[in-house]
């Protein structure tokens, strides 16, 4: 008799990444439970039904009144019940959230084999991002095998002391899933007078964003030709930090839109000049879209990205933002990014994956 396998997710990134390996078990004609914990529901379930998947299994573990403690004690628990209820031998998940740290306890406690997408990404700190790369670190030690993006994921795993046997190098399946969507949408990748931005993260919460959002109102009133395409964040923090330095005398050629569907979300890459985000998925998806980044951080756990020209840390600082953004815009040998051999992968990700995880 097979042994269950289960892919387990909670989050849109999360989903992003794993519907390339969930598609390739339909190929193959093999059977997997897939499972949403509900961390992030309303923006998902969105995201299911563009891309035609239902989950087996939804767990509803969010709460607004929960702290991250009551968030990790529901999902370890609800994870738990599941896992045994179905007899699940085999667990998949992918990235450093919540839900992943909670999966590779479960697995860890229950005995059953933990693979985990997308290991070995790290900062210099353990704070930064929050909680993010505390998940990450803790993930490694409980994953039977860690399947590394690029060849620094896999050298950070190895520093850490993880066993060679437990790493196997496969490419990030963010890029299988850009393949998928250029194809399936027939899109094409131009240089409009456009800029993309998305700023979100907690760490960019407060004095940070607030700097950033005077960044983006001067090259607006610099610059009215540009659109400047902001997709705000549902989280009402980041929104009322945003609004109220934009407020009423908000440029018109800045343009707000709610969240976007991830294929919207390509096409105002695709289509643009420039991306400007702190995001760590834009930050994998702009080499495919050949598109540069000013990366809104002040350190990233995806240094290929810096290492391949295709993004520039800039932070919060408003005078960085803007030198960077010029330096970039007024030259087309800048701005027409195509990168020798995609750091990120090529592709096929998701079958080395399978392959293993079939053996």
């Amino acid at each position: 008799m097979d042994e269950k396998i289960a892919i387990i997710y909670g989050t849109r990134p999360e989903f992003l990444k794993i519907f390339p390996v969930y598609n390739q078990f339909r190929k193959q004609d093999k059977k997997v439970i897939l499972v949403n914990t509900g961390q992030h529901d309303d923006l998902l379930s969105k995201m299911e039904r563009d891309f035609q998947v239902t989950p087996d299994f939804r767990l509803s573990v969010q709460s607004l009144e929960f702290t991250n403690s009551n968030l990790v004690a529901k999902l370890i628990h609800e994870i738990s019940n599941l896992v045994n209820q179905e007899n699940i031998q085999k667990i998949i998940a992918q990235g450093d959230t919540f839900t992943v740290f909670a999966s590779s306890v479960v697995a860890f406690l229950e005995k059953r084999k933990f693979y985990h997408i997308e290991a070995g990404l790290r900062t210099t700190d353990i704070h930064l991002p929050f909680p993010e790369e505390y998940n990450r670190r803790a993930v490694s030690l409980a994953s039977d095998v860690n399947f590394a993006p690029t060849v620094l994921s896999q050298n950070n795993l190895l520093k850490e002391g993880i066993p060679k046997e437990k790493i196997i190098l496969t490419g990030n399946t963010i890029i299988d899933m850009i393949h998928i969507i250029l194809e399936k949408e027939n899109m094409t990748i131009e240089y409009l007078e456009k800029v993309f931005i998305t700023a979100h993260r907690r760490e960019n919460i407060g004095k940070p964003l607030q700097y950033i959002a005077i960044a983006i109102k001067n090259l607006a009133e610099e610059n009215p030709e540009i659109i400047f395409d902001w997709a705000l964040h549902p989280n009402p923090n980041t929104r009322k930090i945003i609004l109220d330095i934009l407020g009423e005398e908000k440029p018109k050629n800045i343009h707000f839109t709610e969240p976007l569907s991830y294929i919207q979300t390509i096409e105002k890459m695709a289509k643009s000049r420039l991306i400007i985000s702190d995001s760590g998925g834009i930050q994998e998806e702009a080499p495919s879209l050949r598109k540069r980044v000013l990366i809104l951080r002040e350190e990233t756990e995806r240094p290929e990205v810096l290492q391949c020209n295709c993004g520039v840390l800039v932070g919060s600082d408003i005078s960085k933002i803007k030198s960077e953004f010029y330096k970039i815009w007024n030259n087309p040998k800048e701005y027409e990014f195509q990168a020798e051999k995609n750091p990120f992968g090529d592709g096929k990700s998701s079958e080395k994956l399978i392959e293993k995880i079939l053996e």
